[in-house]
């Protein structure tokens, strides 16, 4: 990652470097402009937002085989389980790679996301919440951020051994239904077939907590992002986990227009609503490692993954002017006003 200030120099002099070969259609002051955008919102502490400023104009394709490769190998089951307690009800059971995250209720636990395999659930989900002396089969939803096996992989192990209901957007489910998944890989789980479905602004409610669920297109149609009360000794916070960060389904403007669309939407909720943390379902994204030593490093110091509600919409506006960068190397007609 870029210090902030060579992202400052590199867009303020609307000089954008191009991966690859420069594109028919595309627009390196606009690019600029939204990388410009995207630093100053990050600031020096939201750098991880700034990852899709990185190479504008990348192709937009998943990783390919190398030589029969699999392309995942080197990501699955990726890190030493970390188990952790970043909140009194909300616990990190992911890899280096992907993130899973517990939501602890009066009536058993909210999973968010089944990372890739039945594999990786023995070993960081069922293992994370032993060490953390919680019982895995207290395990009753999964709500899976998006139709991708990285996110989905060990949802129906879950289901079958613990009767856990999974959980997807009405749009997500549609579009796994077709039987062409978006993305299939021989390392990841089985696809569940279709269970309990939301929509916008539905709640999923386990005991005494609720989550707001909000349908945030782009990187699928129907990605889901969860807003959901957290605990921190007497103070109550609001985090919302953002669900689909990627942009690996090609050059495909509309996509790019509705991910931009609900990153401003959540940074315009994030006042509003005191949406003060903000996660992500891969841990690059958010910090999550860095803020978890900063948490051992000083246990009784303030919770690092409270960012304040300022902080939550900078994240969402660096993301959503990454976003827009990209979109202009390709359609820069499509980006949509500022």
């Amino acid at each position: 990652m870029k210090h902030a200030s060579a992202w400052r120099a590199a867009a303020l002099g609307a000089t954008v470097a191009f991966a690859g070969p420069a594109l028919a259609e595309s627009d390196p002051e606009l690019s600029a402009f939204h990388v410009a955008a995207a630093e100053a919102a990050a600031g020096e502490d939201l750098e991880p937002a700034l990852r899709h400023c990185a190479k504008i104009g990348k192709s937009f394709t998943p990783p390919q085989p190398v030589d029969g490769g699999n392309p995942l190998t080197g990501l699955i089951g990726k890190g030493a389980p970390l188990p952790t307690a970043v909140f009194d009800n909300l616990f990190y059971l992911g890899t280096g790679w992907v993130s899973a995250w517990a939501l602890e209720t009066s009536e058993g636990i909210i999973l968010f996301d089944a990372l890739n395999n039945e594999e990786e659930i023995r070993d960081f989900v069922e293992y994370g919440l032993e060490e953390l002396g919680r019982d895995p089969a207290d395990i009753r939803k999964i709500v899976v951020a998006h139709g991708h096996g990285d996110h989905y992989g060990g949802a129906v192990y879950l289901q079958e051994k613990y009767g856990a209901e999974i959980i997807l957007s009405d749009i997500d489910w549609t579009a796994m239904e077709t039987g062409e998944l978006q993305f299939d890989n021989e390392l990841w789980g089985p696809a569940p077939e279709r269970d309990v479905t939301v929509n916008d602004g539905d709640l999923v409610t386990l005991g005494d907590t609720s989550v707001q669920i909000l349908v945030t297109p782009g990187h699928t149609d129907g990605t889901i992002s969860a807003v959901l009360p957290v605990r921190d000794g007497d103070e109550m916070h609001k985090a919302v986990i953002w669900g689909g960060n990627g942009l690996n389904f090609g050059p495909v403007s509309d996509r790019f227009v509705a991910m931009i669309e609900s990153q401003r939407r959540l940074a315009g909720l994030a006042g509003p609503e005191g949406i003060d943390v903000f996660l992500s379902n891969h841990p690059s994204l958010d910090s999550t490692f860095v803020k978890i030593a900063e948490m051992d490093d000083d246990p009784d110091g303030p919770n690092p993954f409270v960012i304040g509600t300022e902080g939550v919409s900078r994240a969402m506006t660096a993301l959503r002017h990454c976003v827009a960068a990209q979109l202009a190397s390709f359609d820069p007609a499509a980006v949509p006003a500022d």
